[in-house]
């Protein structure tokens, strides 16, 4: 049996890596609440969870990416080219999204409202955030362009994978902006809905979208 499989060498590896990982965000969110996340450093951080700074480093590169940092990450990345196989992009990452985050369970969701509360209330934080969605959505762009047989260039491969990581932004954004009033994956499934109905809105239907009208 290979050690490089889900259930060898590996897959314990990986698991361990990501237990580790939550370990320090876990407590480096336990601080950041606490005292500000412009107030604590990495070695706090370090020696709150009991590894060195090194390996803080290691594991996440930066201390922004603490807070950025999530598990499904990966799994949307590995899963969305065969997903893109029998449809729309649009539908595509939509099916991801919700399978993803409807796993959610017990405080996987209040980790991620203590994640946005930092990054929406600081600007360095916000900015590095900003710059993962748009390796997000060249990424995306990418998987795009293989599948569709297309230059990554392309105008729609490019304005389709920017809108529809925007959209989640956007989407983001409103969650927090209305103080989390209701599930993430509900937010997000709206924000799908935006972009399906055409992207247009009327006043006076806030939170609503209809599609765009063509004589």
């Amino acid at each position: 049996m290979s050690e490089d499989g889900a259930g060898g060498l590996g897959g314990l590896w990986q698991r361990k890596r990501i237990a580790a990982m939550h370990r320090i965000q876990s407590a480096a969110l336990d601080l950041f609440d606490a005292r500000g996340y412009q107030a604590v450093t990495v070695e706090q951080i370090a020696e709150a969870s009991e590894v060195s700074p090194s390996s803080i480093y290691r594991y996440f590169g930066t201390k922004e990416d603490i807070v950025l940092w999530d598990d499904f990450d990966p799994l949307l990345e590995e899963a969305l080219p065969e997903e893109l196989r029998d449809g729309s992009p649009l539908l595509a990452v939509r099916r991801l999204m919700g399978v993803v985050l409807g796993q959610l369970v017990g405080d996987d969701e209040e980790r991620i409202r203590r994640r946005m509360r930092h990054v929406m209330s600081d600007a360095t934080l916000e900015a590095s955030m900003a710059r993962q969605m748009y390796t997000a959505s060249e990424a995306l762009g990418g998987i795009l362009a293989a599948q569709l047989d297309r230059p990554v260039e392309d105008l729609e491969v490019q304005v389709l994978s920017h809108v529809i990581v925007g959209a989640l932004l956007g989407g983001v954004h409103h969650w927090h902006g209305s103080g989390f009033s209701e599930p993430l994956l509900q937010v997000l499934e709206r924000s799908f809905d935006i972009l399906e109905a055409g992207l247009s809105t009327t006043a006076g239907t806030a939170g609503r979208s209809t599609a765009v009208q063509r004589g």
